[in-house]
């Protein structure tokens, strides 16, 4: 009996402390959901490399810093079927070819737009089999020169993700092929890309995180050597990156209830992010973006200045934009917005996380400076004998002379963008209105019958200047004719264009009926 008693206590404790089983069957299903949390940086410190059998594995000291929600989808859903389909060529059977080839699908990504140029929904599809989680293809909208279009990417040979089942000291290397061509929308690059992907299962036991304790996991160590090949206009550029996971398995959830990523340089691995499985919490929110191009524009061609806004927030449900600008906010994630004018422009992004009781809002401001470098706006005056000339003539453009004199009163009747006033001395300005943007010029002096402020040089104005091609000529008087020269004096146009030139400097001499005047312009 005791001899009996002592073999069932044996046989017991060896069941319960024995290393697990990962099934294909444990593994995420479509429609089901996972918040997964990232761990402060100080969370980076750990040691996540040992290991063992029976080992106890101890991170109950990791803190959150921010979540996510995993979510797996039907791949019918995803929006990415209709184009395999064309692409491979199944026409009348593409349901049955493209269930045959996925059954999973998740949302690597956004992504986002910068200046017409990007990648958003990129959606990552997957097949999960008795054996095996292969993933097979990359759906994503591509947006060059503003047009958005979908393509796929599909594996030449699939990245085997993992096999089935799982078990300690499972060890087991796979190779995948991934070639992309985006010539054929217009993008002049060539992606070639090859992975070996090593799985060594080193561990089990026991796992604490802040979620809790897991009291029978599978530790395992994922090696992936990615050798990536870009080609952008016919320029290769290769590179090597090594990085290594370590992850841990529950049977009892479907994605690794804690993984470890980083890089491996040489001998040295350095864990870059840290995430695990978790419940939802009330995580103080952190307002943060950025926008490009860091020193916008105004495009007279366009009409505006255009920014592109990213952000990159943290633990939050809704976000408003204000440009500062006086336009209607927006809630969009990553939006661009038109500046009408020059300036500078305080922009601030609200977010609020309405999770936590009460909720709990963070902002963050930061000035735009929208740039004028073809002197569009400028608000200079042409000083004559007896008038006054704006330079500025931007389509659109609304004059309003002021007498300076009597706290610049609008002058009645003073709205073209030459103005010849009655009295014989005073000090005028103009405000110029365009796109909505109201600026005013300096005081000018103007003395009808002596004006020591006028002569020739400061009657004609020429901008842009750089310029990149066309240069526009504003003068009091009428101009006969226009000569460029280079620096070695040689002439090289009769007209007000150097589009055709190269970068450098050039002089203009402008002939008038009062005199000439020589001008240097650089030429961008």
């Amino acid at each position: 009996m005791k001899k009996t008693l002592l073999l069932f206590l044996l046989y017991s404790s060896s069941y319960l402390f024995a290393q697990t089983t990962y099934l294909s069957t444990d593994y995420a299903t479509q429609n089901e959901s996972f918040i997964v949390s990232t761990a402060t940086a100080p969370g980076l410190t750990l040691d996540f490399v040992q290991t063992g059998a029976n080992f106890n594995w101890d991170y109950s000291a990791l803190e959150p810093a921010s979540q996510q929600t995993i979510t797996y989808q039907n791949p019918n859903n995803a929006g990415y079927k209709t184009i395999w389909c064309l692409f491979n060529g199944y026409i009348v059977n593409c349901n049955s070819q493209f269930n045959n080839n996925f059954n999973l699908a998740t949302k690597l990504t956004d992504g986002l737009v910068l200046q017409g140029i990007g990648l958003t929904n990129v959606i990552d599809h997957l097949k999960l089999s008795t054996t095996s989680l292969e993933d097979k293809m990359i759906g994503a909208n591509i947006t060059f020169n503003g047009t958005t279009v979908p393509f796929v990417a599909s594996f030449q040979s699939p990245d085997v993700l993992y096999q089935f089942p799982i078990n300690y000291n499972d060890n087991y290397t796979n190779n995948s092929v991934l070639n992309l061509d985006l010539t054929t929308f217009g993008v002049p690059i060539l992606i070639a890309s090859t992975g070996q992907r090593t799985n060594l299962v080193e561990g089990w036991g026991s796992l604490v995180t802040p979620f809790g304790t897991y009291a029978n996991v599978l530790k395992m160590k994922t090696t992936l050597v990615s050798n990536v090949t870009i080609t952008n206009n016919g320029v290769p550029q290769q590179t090597t990156v090594t990085t290594v996971s370590y992850k841990w398995f529950d049977p009892a959830h479907g994605i690794p209830v804690l993984q470890v990523d980083g890089n491996l340089v040489g001998s040295v691995w350095t864990p870059t992010a840290v995430n695990y499985f978790d419940i939802e919490r009330c995580l103080a929110p952190n307002a943060l973006f950025a926008y490009l191009p860091v020193a916008a524009d105004f495009d007279p061609v366009a009409n505006n200045a255009s920014v592109s806004f990213v952000n990159a927030s943290t633990n939050y449900d809704t976000l408003t934009w204000n440009f500062g600008d006086g336009s209607p906010t927006t809630t969009a994630a990553n939006p661009t917005h038109n500046y009408s004018c020059p300036g500078t422009y305080d922009v601030t992004l609200e977010i609020v996380n309405d999770f936590c009781s009460p909720s709990q809002t963070d902002s963050i401001t930061i000035p735009v400076v929208i740039t004028d470098s073809q002197n569009v706006f400028t608000t200079e005056v042409l000083v004559g004998d007896a008038s006054l000339l704006a330079v500025r003539d931007y389509a659109g453009t609304t004059y309003q002379w002021l007498d300076c004199d009597n706290g610049n009163a609008p002058i009645p009747g003073a709205t073209g963008q030459t103005f010849t006033p009655t009295s014989v001395n005073g000090n005028y300005a103009v405000q110029l209105t365009t796109n909505g943007c109201v600026s005013i010029s300096d005081c000018y002096t103007l003395g009808v019958l002596n004006n020591p402020n006028f002569n020739l040089e400061n009657a004609i104005a020429i901008a842009p200047n750089p310029t990149t091609g066309i240069i526009t000529i504003s003068s009091l008087f009428e101009v006969k004719e226009i000569a460029i020269f280079s620096v070695l004096g040689e002439l090289i146009s009769n007209r007000p264009d150097l589009s055709q030139q190269a970068s450098g400097i050039y002089f203009v001499k402008i002939t008038t009926d009062k005199g000439s005047v020589m001008r240097k312009i650089i030429k961008e």
